[in-house]
């Protein structure tokens, strides 16, 4: 099975980071909006972009109630990711929110990107928006685990995603991924997903721990690292090295 591997940005806002994002070998890009100053504008620049460069952009906005959840749709986000999803009415809630009649009531949005800003008619529009739009639930806490089966059952929903720390730590075992009771829950979530014929995804697991929490319980979505930290770490790196360098230069 083919994995889809995705970057965060959740500081870098500009359309620069989707061609880095792309240029890198990543398959889609995730605007974070509910860590950080990103705005529906930033979102929009980007999803448009995306669209027209054939590189798919993910909007993970701030909750599931926020005005932003279909306005991000609207803007062209070819998917939405809801964070803390904590309960089976939410789930449907959502939703029904960004899914048209009859498995939702999404409004009908002005000519929007989607249908590459065209009037058409009303259900040549509803085809456009639904046209390989994805809704994904992040399962981050241990009310959510408690539901995740009937979550994962929802027609119209596409998919389950762990937020890996904050469920280890609504758990009671924070930054500790490999306790026996984080990993019984990715399982359970993963195969909640499976039973449902949704997708699993991971994010926050760090490359040590993928073979075990993603890529064994047949994860097809993963997002890898954000923009932030492979900065943060590259320039660490870059530091001590260069002034390893000119230490070892004043020595001799």
């Amino acid at each position: 099975m083919s994995v889809a591997l995705g970057m965060a940005a959740c500081v870098f806002r500009s359309v620069e980071i989707l061609a880095v994002a792309r240029e890198a070998g990543f398959d889609f890009l995730v605007a974070d909006m509910e860590h950080g100053a990103m705005s529906l504008g930033e979102v929009a620049t980007l999803c448009v972009t995306g669209r027209m460069s054939g590189f798919p952009v993910h909007v993970r906005v701030p909750k599931g109630s926020s005005d932003h959840l279909t306005r991000a749709a609207d803007c062209g986000a070819q998917a939405i990711i809801v964070p803390h999803v904590d309960s089976l009415a939410e789930a449907r809630a959502i939703v029904d929110r960004l899914r048209f009649p009859p498995k939702g009531n999404r409004s009908l949005p002005s000519p929007v990107i989607a249908a590459s800003f065209r009037p058409v008619p009303a259900t040549d529009l509803i085809e456009a928006c639904e046209r390989e739009f994805r809704i994904y639930a992040m399962i981050e806490s241990a009310q959510a685990l408690a539901d995740v089966e009937d979550i994962g059952a929802i027609d119209g929903l596409d998919g389950l995603i762990i937020g890996s720390q904050d469920l280890a730590q609504s758990l009671g075992h924070t930054a500790d991924l490999t306790h026996p009771e984080v990993i019984g829950a990715f399982a359970r979530v993963a195969a909640a997903a499976t039973r449902g014929g949704k997708e699993f995804g991971v994010m926050g697991v760090p490359a040590a721990l993928l073979s075990s929490h993603a890529i064994s319980l047949g994860a097809g979505l993963i997002v890898a690292t954000n923009e932030i930290n492979l900065l943060t770490d590259a320039a660490t790196d870059c530091a001590r090295a260069t002034r390893h360098l000119l230490e070892q230069g004043r020595i001799s």
